[in-house]
C-alpha cells in the first residue's frame, strides 16, 4: 500500500521538486510518515483540550487552555504544510501558517509568564485530595458538634430540671418545659420578663444581696429561694446561677439551673419532728428533751435563777396494756401527755421519754412550794378517770422532784437525781410525788448497784437453789420439796428473795434464771432418782416466765434431757399471775397439764380470785399463803378462812398445802381441817440439796 501510495506521488502532479531530498523515496517516505504522525498527534490534543474546556466550565483561565489549544492545532498545520510543499510550492501558504503560529506562539509565551505565579497558586491534585480530606473531617466535626447541640437542646427540653437563661440585664430568653410546668406559666409569658415574677415576698432580702453579689462579679451562686406560681402556691427552688462568657472573657448572659424541692422540704421538716418528736403523743421526744433540758441550764446560770424537772411514770399502767391491749394503752398515753400539756405553762416543757414515762421542765420556778403545786396538779389531774375506746379507765401517776442548781449542776446527775425520787414515789406506793433527798438516794443507788451485780451473778455462779421439804400430814412424811432460790452476793451475803426477785422481774432478768432454775431442778431430781429417792420438786414460776410463747417447750426439753417422768416437776404460780388475763391463763395451764405436769395455786387467798375461774383452771392444788396460817391458833377470823379453803378447795378435787407453818399447834389445827401438806420452819428449813435429807 505504501508503495501505491509513492508511486502516485512521484506522477507528473506531484512530483516533489524538494531539491534538498535529491530524491530518494525512503528518506522522502520518512519525512512524509513522521510529519503525519505528527500532525495527527497535534490536532489531538487541541481537539483534547476543547472537550475538557467544554465539560469544565468551572475552570479558571480557560482562555489560556484555549489559546493553548490554537497554539498547538498551528503548530501541526505547519507540519502538514512541510509535506506539502514537497510537492507543491505553496510557500506562501506554509509561510502565512508560520507567521501565524508564531504570533500565537509568541501571545502565549508573553502571557504565559504573568500567568504562571497565578496557575501555581492554583492547588495541586495532592492539595485538593488533602484539603477535601480536611473539609471532610471539618463537616464530619461540624455534624457532631451539629448532632450534640441537639441532644443539649433535647435534654434542656426534655430535662426535669428547670433552665432559665437571661441577658445581661435580667431579662428572659429563654426558659425550658420543666420550669414553665413547675411555675404555671408558658414561655411566651416568661420571655422578656425578668425572675423577679416569681417572687414570694418570703425569701430573705439577703439572700437576693449574696446572690446578686456573687454573679456581678463573675462568680456563681446556689442557694434555697422560695418562690410562687402562677396559681399564687409556693415552692422551694434549689437553684444554681452561672454567667455565661463570650470569646473575650465578657458576660453575656445567665443560666440559672433549679429544681422543685418542696417535697424534700416536708420530708426534712417530718424528718426533724420524728427525731425531736414523739410520733404517738407529739410531745418532744428524748432528744429534744435533753435539749430543752440544757437550754433550761443554760438560761438558768445566766439568770442565777433555778428550775425544776420532774420525772413522772404512770401506775399500774402495765396492767391496762395487758388487759385491753396495745391500742388502748397507746390512746391512754396521748390523753395522758394532753393532760399534762393543759396543766403547764407556754414555757414549760413535757416529753415522753418512752413507754409511760414522762417528763417536765419547769424554767424560771423560784420556791419548792411552787413546784410541788405543780407536781400536786398533774397527781391530782391524773386521778381523774380517762374515756378509751367506749371504757372508763384510771390510772394515777408518781412523780420525782429535782431541783437546780441545788440538788446537781450536771445535766446527766439531775436526771438521775429526778429518777431516783421517782422510784421512791412509787415504792411509797405511788400516786404522789417526792423531792429528791440525800437518803432516797442512797437507797437508789444501793438498788441500782444490786441491779448490776445481779446482771452477773448467773454467770459468777452466786445463783444457788435451796430445797424446802413439803410433809403428808397425816403421816408426816416428806412427801416432796420446793426448790427456792438464794443469791450469795460476795460482798453482801445471802441476799433476801424479796430484793432481787423484783429486780429480776422487771429487768427481764428472770426468764434466764427461770430456766436456770428449771434445769438446775431436773439435774437434781435425776440424781436422787438414781440414789433411790423418788419425789416431786415444785418451782415457781414468775409472771414473765409464765407469758413466755415458748414456757412449755423449754420445760419438755429440760425433763427429757434429764430423762425425768413430768409428775416429778411441779409448777407454782400464784393467783395474781392466773388472774391477771383468766382466759389466757386457762389456755397456757392446759397446755402445761397436757404435758403432765402438776400445777398448783401458790398465795392462794391474797388476790381477787373468781370462784368461776377457778373451777376452769386445770390446777392440781391450791397453797394457803402463810399471811392466813400465821395466827390460826389465835385469830377466828384466819381460822375460818383456812377451814373455807381447805373445804372449797376438796370440794372442787384439789390438794391443799398450807406454807409458813411454824408451830405444832397450827400443825394440828390443819390437820384437823383436812389440810393434806404442809411446809414451814417446823418441818424444815430451806437448805441445799446435800443437807435436804439431813434434817
Amino acid at each position: 500500500m505504501l508503495d501505491s501510495l509513492m508511486s502516485w506521488l512521484s506522477s507528473a502532479e506531484f512530483m516533489p521538486h524538494g531539491f534538498c531530498y535529491q530524491w530518494r523515496s525512503d528518506l522522502l517516505s520518512l519525512h512524509v510518515v513522521s510529519d503525519l504522525l505528527i500532525v495527527l498527534s497535534y490536532y489531538s490534543i487541541p481537539f483534547a483540550l476543547l472537550v475538557f474546556v467544554r465539560r469544565r466550565t468551572d475552570l479558571a483561565y480557560r482562555w489560556v487552555l484555549h489559546l493553548f489549544g490554537l497554539f498547538i492545532f498551528l503548530c501541526g498545520t505547519t507540519h502538514l504544510m512541510s509535506i506539502l510543499t514537497v510537492w507543491m510550492p505553496a510557500y506562501w501558504l506554509a509561510g502565512a501558517i508560520k507567521v501565524a503560529t508564531a504570533a500565537v506562539s509568541l501571545v502565549t509565551a508573553v502571557l504565559i509568564w504573568p500567568l504562571l505565579p497565578k496557575l501555581l497558586a492554583l492547588p495541586s491534585p495532592r492539595q485538593l485530595l488533602e484539603a477535601n480530606r480536611e473539609l471532610a473531617k471539618t463537616l464530619a466535626a461540624h455534624e457532631a458538634v451539629e448532632q450534640q447541640l441537639r441532644k443539649l437542646s433535647l435534654a434542656l427540653e426534655y430535662s426535669s430540671s428547670m433552665v432559665v437563661i437571661t441577658d445581661i440585664h435580667g431579662n428572659i430568653e429563654y426558659c425550658n418545659p420543666a420550669f414553665c410546668r413547675v411555675t404555671g406559666y408558658s414561655a411566651e409569658e416568661l420571655i422578656g420578663q425578668k425572675p423577679s415574677i416569681l417572687k414570694s415576698g418570703f425569701t430573705d432580702d439577703t439572700v437576693y444581696r449574696d446572690l446578686w453579689a456573687a454573679i456581678a462579679g463573675g462568680g456563681e451562686w446556689q442557694g434555697e429561694l422560695l418562690d410562687r406560681k402562677k396559681n399564687g402556691e409556693l415552692y422551694w427552688a434549689l437553684e444554681y446561677i452561672a454567667p455565661i462568657k463570650d470569646e473575650q472573657g465578657r458576660v453575656s448572659q445567665y443560666v440559672a439551673v433549679s429544681h422543685d424541692i418542696s417535697e424534700l422540704k416536708n420530708s426534712e421538716e417530718t424528718i426533724k419532728r420524728l427525731a425531736f418528736y414523739d410520733p404517738l403523743t407529739d410531745l418532744p421526744n428524748r432528744a429534744l428533751f435533753r435539749e430543752r433540758l440544757d437550754q433550761a441550764m443554760v438560761w438558768a446560770r445566766r439568770e442565777s435563777g433555778p428550775f425544776a424537772l420532774l420525772y413522772l411514770d404512770l401506775d399500774r399502767f402495765k396492767n391496762i396494756n395487758d388487759t385491753l391491749g396495745h391500742m388502748a394503752g397507746d390512746r391512754l398515753l396521748v390523753a395522758v401527755g394532753q393532760r399534762i400539756r393543759h396543766l403547764l405553762r407556754e414555757i414549760d416543757t413535757v416529753a415522753r421519754l418512752g413507754g409511760d414515762e414522762f417528763a417536765v421542765i419547769l424554767p424560771n420556778v423560784g420556791r419548792p412550794e411552787e413546784v410541788g403545786g405543780v407536781a400536786e396538779k398533774i397527781v391530782s389531774a391524773l386521778n381523774q378517770p380517762f374515756q378509751v375506746d367506749g371504757y372508763e379507765l384510771f390510772v394515777s401517776g408518781s412523780i420525782g422532784v429535782a431541783v437546780y442548781p441545788s440538788d446537781a449542776t450536771d445535766m446527766d446527775r439531775l436526771i438521775m437525781l429526778a429518777d431516783s425520787a421517782l422510784y421512791h414515789a412509787k415504792d411509797g406506793g405511788g400516786n404522789r410525788f417526792e423531792f429528791y433527798s440525800e437518803l432516797s438516794n442512797a437507797v437508789t443507788l444501793e438498788r441500782l448497784a444490786l441491779e448490776m451485780d445481779l446482771r452477773y451473778a448467773l454467770d459468777r455462779g452466786e445463783l444457788m437453789v435451796y430445797y424446802q421439804p413439803k410433809v403428808d400430814l397425816r403421816s408426816g412424811d416428806m412427801v416432796g420439796s420446793e426448790a427456792l432460790l438464794r443469791w450469795r452476793h460476795p460482798v453482801h451475803g445471802l441476799v433476801a428473795p424479796d430484793q432481787f426477785i423484783p429486780i429480776a422481774e422487771e429487768t427481764g432478768l428472770i426468764v434466764a434464771i427461770g430456766e436456770w432454775v428449771l434445769r438446775t431442778v431436773c439435774r437434781q431430781i435425776r440424781r436422787w432418782c438414781d440414789q433411790g429417792r423418788r419425789f416431786s420438786v415444785a418451782i415457781n414460776l414468775s409472771a414473765r416466765q409464765f407469758r413466755e410463747r415458748e414456757l412449755a417447750a423449754v420445760i419438755s426439753a429440760a425433763l427429757a434431757d434429764e430423762g425425768l417422768a413430768p409428775e416429778l416437776l411441779e409448777l407454782e404460780i400464784t393467783e395474781s399471775i392466773v388472774m391477771h388475763n383468766a382466759e389466757q391463763a386457762a389456755v397456757i395451764l392446759s397446755g402445761l397439764k397436757e404435758q403432765g405436769l402438776s400445777v398448783s395455786i401458790d398465795d392462794f387467798g391474797t388476790g381477787y380470785s373468781s370462784l368461776n375461774y377457778l373451777k376452769r383452771f386445770p390446777v392440781d392444788a391450791l397453797k394457803i399463803d402463810r399471811s392466813f396460817v400465821r395466827d390460826i391458833a389465835t385469830d377466828n377470823d384466819d381460822a375460818r378462812i383456812v377451814a373455807a379453803v381447805v373445804a372449797l378447795a376438796h370440794s372442787l378435787g384439789l390438794r391443799v398445802i398450807a406454807e409458813g407453818v411454824e408451830t405444832a399447834e397450827q400443825g394440828e389445827f390443819l390437820l384437823s381441817e383436812g389440810c393434806d401438806q404442809a411446809q414451814g420452819y417446823f418441818y424444815g428449813r430451806p437448805v441445799p440439796a446435800e443437807e435436804l435429807f439431813k434434817t
